[in-house]
């Protein structure tokens, strides 16, 4: 997202040419930490959209587990805590964690201003289920995940961050 650009630490997925990519790669290290040749063209694309589909349905989990501990009672920081040293851990979790309070630095700790956007996540999670329509290639959560966050563009979530999926589902559960 935007913050990781600015830091220079993007992750490149790079298809094309060999020969084209290391010309080009000196120039994406200034942007990103983690540059990577991924084969002919279109398989960097293929790299990137399967990366955020599984960090769209990452992020949800988080969401809704973080949700129901604190329906149930616990401290968002301590079950946050507790996430992160067990086999729940991820980056949703660890490093973007969606909920407001948990963490600074990240856009749920700015109204989720900032970060990676939700259009931008729907966008990708559509050429994820057009890829696996494509492929025949069951992709459920995939699916789910998409219809998650085509509902947010259409609810006001559009230019917000796609962590704000925890405050969409807490809006969603009191309707």
């Amino acid at each position: 997202g935007v913050g990781a650009a600015r830091a220079g630490n993007l992750t490149f997925m790079v298809g094309g040419v060999e020969q084209e990519f290391n010309a080009a790669k000196e120039l994406l290290t200034c942007m990103g930490s983690n540059v990577i040749y991924c084969g002919e063209v279109g398989t960097g694309q293929a790299a990137k959209i399967c990366n955020n589909m599984l960090l769209a349905i990452s992020m949800i989990g988080t969401a809704e587990a973080m949700n129901l501990g604190i329906r149930l009672g616990l401290d968002p920081k301590l079950l946050a805590k507790i996430l992160n040293m067990s086999s729940g851990r991820c980056w949703s979790s660890d490093t973007y964690n969606p909920v407001p309070g948990v963490m600074e630095g990240v856009p749920s700790a700015n109204n989720y201003q900032g970060g990676f956007g939700t259009t931008l996540m729907a966008k990708d999670l559509g050429l994820a289920q057009i890829s696996a329509t494509n492929t025949k290639t069951p992709v459920p959560l995939g699916s789910q995940a998409h219809q998650i966050y085509r509902m947010m563009c259409a609810k006001g979530y559009a230019l917000k961050d796609f962590s704000a999926v925890f405050q969409f589902l807490r809006e969603e559960e009191s309707l």
